[in-house]
């Protein structure tokens, strides 16, 4: 299962009390960073990575000023990537310690409140941890009973921390940072529980950047339902020739998403196999898309495991644009489409997919 990975960084839970200002001031002590080392104040917020500010620390602090039209998720991190810090800018003054341990953080309303979601997600982690270290442990010895109790007990930890962030989701449901938070966990969430908690968003929320990206993904969902139209997409052959979904022919066609180092995709592809064998002759077609990045263990695994239909890939990982367009999180991931390119069965996997197949194709037979 692919993880969603947030930098966890230790807030002070208050802010600091001053006199309103004319933008942002962010005050930082760097210790155990030398010198003359470039910070960089960047954000994702318009969809791709822009830098607002650069400074140099000197004699072990640094200054960033400037002004924001409203609330912005930024990161201030060094220009190598080993120091990252997430930090919910707005138009008052901030004071920063930061250290290889992390950082401390103190100013700004809507940071506080991020310090509580990430208090919670600090727990959970740590719950996980330790859960998954008396897991190892039972697994080793053979203690089924033992096991079978500890994965219980993280599915309560999972039903408490999210309980906790509803309640703070509730509270706070007016903030831009809730729905900040919010667009963290769409990877996670499948639409019914993304649109409850947009419908849980207060107007000032929705109308922020992170409240319209919730509300297009929410739309796509919807586009993407049974019944849909599939959207074309261009993708890459191993060979490096292209082709395109609508210029595939069939009258169903199976699209599969996949990497090479999934062992649960590695181990459908013998019935995706068998299931192909017997349905071509009706008219199945399968395009494969790869989410690896590397193109060498692309073409070894569907060289090894005998994947003789369509094969594609942009060599993107989970950032692949075709991923993003049917919205694909987690691998494998099906999507069962018509010979008019609409969409008629999603996320079918084993006995349940090639029933379906089965279904379609005879059915389609008969007429």
């Amino acid at each position: 299962m692919r993880r969603f990975i947030l930098l966890i960084v230790i807030i002070l839970g208050f802010t600091i009390v001053c006199k309103a200002q004319d933008g942002y001031q962010i005050t930082g002590k760097a210790s155990g960073l030398p010198d003359s080392t470039t910070l960089l104040l960047t954000t994702g917020e318009n969809g791709k990575l822009d830098t607002l500010n650069t400074v140099r620390i000197k004699n072990g602090v640094f200054i960033f000023k400037g002004k924001v039209d409203a609330p912005m998720a930024v990161s201030l991190a060094t220009t190598d990537g080993k120091v990252s810090i997430p930090l919910i800018l707005e138009n008052v003054p901030f004071m920063i310690n930061v250290s290889e341990r992390g950082a401390l953080i103190q100013g700004g309303e809507q940071q506080e409140i991020f310090g509580q979601f990430n208090r919670i997600s600090t727990r959970l982690l740590q719950e996980q941890e330790r859960i998954q270290s008396a897991y190892t442990r039972a697994d080793q010895s053979g203690n089924k009973s033992e096991m079978e109790s500890l994965m219980k007990q993280f599915e309560g930890v999972i039903a408490v921390a999210r309980k906790e962030e509803k309640v703070l989701r509730e509270k706070y449901s007016d903030k831009y940072v809730t729905a900040y938070v919010v667009t963290l966990g769409m990877p996670g969430d499948m639409d019914e529980r993304l649109r409850a908690k947009y419908e849980a968003l207060g107007e000032i929320a929705r109308a922020t950047v992170p409240g319209k990206r919730i509300a297009a993904t929410l739309n796509q969902y919807l586009a993407l339902k049974e019944g849909g139209v599939a959207p074309d997409f261009t993708a890459y052959k191993s060979d490096g020739n292209t082709f395109t979904l609508y210029g595939l022919s069939g009258k169903l066609k199976l699209l599969y998403f996949w990497t090479s180092e999934n062992v649960a995709s590695r181990q459908d592809t013998p019935e995706l196999v068998k299931l192909y064998l017997q349905y071509r002759p009706l008219g199945l077609e399968i395009i494969s898309i790869s989410l690896d990045e590397n193109v060498a263990y692309w073409r070894h695994a569907v060289g090894l495991d005998g994947m003789i239909w369509t094969n594609g890939s942009d060599l993107k990982g989970f950032d692949s644009e075709i991923a993003r367009l049917y919205l694909v999180n987690d691998v494998p991931y099906t999507i069962l489409i018509d010979g008019e390119n609409r969409i008629v069965a999603k996320n079918l996997r084993g006995k349940n997919l090639q029933k379906k197949v089965g279904e379609l194709l005879k059915k389609g037979k008969k007429k």
